[in-house]
């Protein structure tokens, strides 16, 4: 088999197979081997510390080839205002050591050694290197390698690098499918009297309890009539699990809401928004898409988890002990941007097995709830970002996804005005792609 590039390297490891399938195989789309009896003719990457083999050399800076976790010597330097780590001597044909880097952003490394944490148990976005030193917004990783690309192709003039196609997802997380419907009798006399003595309006409650209004929280004619103007591709994610203190869906048998899962599931892609009381637990992860499976009479094999609960690397082991194939969770909840500095899907590595994984873990970009509730953006503001970000997505051939609620569309108090964003978010993507494929 004629391979586009071979890696040379004196020792062959898991954590070495992985960066390099990563930076070649998945952001370059090349053919490669790794061999420690590099041949002729074939454009070489030298991975070692003897540079008289010859080929791009990259001399290694060592996490590749050891085990466990440690902390590691990280110092930040810019090239053409682009971050790196990992620097490397000036005899080398790069400038930094991309493998590792590669290696470090996507394993999510850091995240084994911090141990601070936020109110839920997450690992907190300040705590990261991207935040600490501003460039979550970057996909550096994908960048890197890219220019990795340029580079190889200065040195062997006939390798042929494919372009990489931009791609975009609309994802949607139904955590309260409906305000009102679907909450039986009881609670909703509840209800009405707590509108009452709360000196809340309790008409819209009673209306839509005699059929006559529809529930402030369905917009989902709304959100079927924006993705089909602009031909998205769109993924729910229901929420299935019994209910608790974060868990305030609707009850998984009410007949409602058994409904809109159905309706969905005819139309789009479905996956299972894990529920808060999951917990990393298997048994009722597994419970939970049995349950949706059987509402649907589909295979789930899509997760994301409740309050994009993540903790390294429980939660994959939970999900991919129970079948799951690809989880949406990984991104910040506080900010916007790239989690892992790549911009697309990728597998996970799993520090503690040392070893690929067969999960492939799929990042978004942006949340609407990061925007209005956290960072405290306005409409607009909400809208140059997200041009930003989808820019930056198109730029490296990546896969643009956003997560928006059915409930931040209402279109309606804190939520006022930000079908504009919804929208422009669903036109512009599209937009890049189109010019994308010109």
């Amino acid at each position: 088999m004629k391979f586009d590039v071979q890696v040379y390297a004196k020792k062959r490891t898991a954590r070495l197979e992985y960066a390099v399938d990563l930076v070649l195989g998945n952001i370059l789309g090349l053919s490669y081997i790794i061999t420690d009896l590099p041949g002729d003719n074939i454009p070489l990457i030298n991975y070692s510390d003897d540079r008289s083999i010859g080929g791009l050399f990259i001399q290694p800076e060592g996490i590749l080839f050891e085990k466990g976790i440690r902390v590691q010597d990280i110092w930040i330097a810019h090239l053409d205002g682009i971050p790196l780590f990992f620097q490397q001597p000036p005899e080398a044909g790069f400038q930094l050591d991309i493998f590792s880097f590669a290696f470090y952003m996507a394993s999510r490394y850091e995240e084994y050694l911090t141990p601070v944490r936020d109110e839920n148990g997450r690992f907190a976005v300040e705590s990261s290197l991207a935040y600490k030193h501003n460039f979550l917004d970057l996909p550096v990783v994908d960048i890197w390698s890219q220019r990795l690309g340029v580079t190889l192709k200065l040195l062997y003039p006939g390798i042929i690098i494919p372009e990489k196609k931009y791609d975009c997802l609309l994802t949607m997380d139904i955590d309260k499918p409906f305000k009102y419907k679907g909450k039986g009798l009881l609670r909703n006399l509840g209800g009405l009297i707590k509108d009452i003595t709360g000196f809340n309006n309790p008409g819209n409650r009673f209306r839509c309890m005699t059929g006559s209004w529809k529930d402030s929280y369905d917009t989902y004619d709304y959100i079927d009539d924006i993705a089909e103007r602009y031909n998205c591709h769109v993924l729910y994610f229901f929420t299935i699990g019994n209910k608790g203190k974060f868990d305030k869906n609707v009850n998984p048998n009410n007949r409602c809401y058994r409904k809109l899962i159905k309706r969905v599931a005819r139309k789009y892609d479905v996956g299972l928004h894990a529920s808060y009381g999951s917990g990393n637990q298997p048994k009722i992860i597994d419970r939970e898409k049995e349950r949706l499976e059987s509402i649907t009479q589909q295979e789930i094999t899509k997760v994301r988890e409740h309050y994009l609960l993540l903790t390294l690397p429980l939660t994959y082991h939970a999900v991919q002990e129970t079948g799951f194939k690809n989880d949406y969770t990984l991104g910040f909840i506080r900010e916007t941007g790239f989690r892992a500095g790549i911009a697309r899907p990728f597998r996970f590595y799993d520090l503690l097995r040392d070893e690929t994984s067969s999960l492939t873990l799929i990042p978004y970009q942006y949340m609407d709830i990061t925007y209005n509730k956290y960072k405290r953006y306005d409409p607009s503001e909400a809208i140059k970002s997200a041009g930003s970000l989808i820019k930056r997505t198109m730029e490296v051939g990546g896969l643009f996804v956003s997560i928006w609620h059915n409930t931040s569309l209402i279109d309606d108090n804190e939520w006022e005005g930000w079908r504009q964003v919804f929208e422009y978010t669903l036109k512009e993507q599209q937009v890049s792609s189109i010019s994308r494929k010109k």
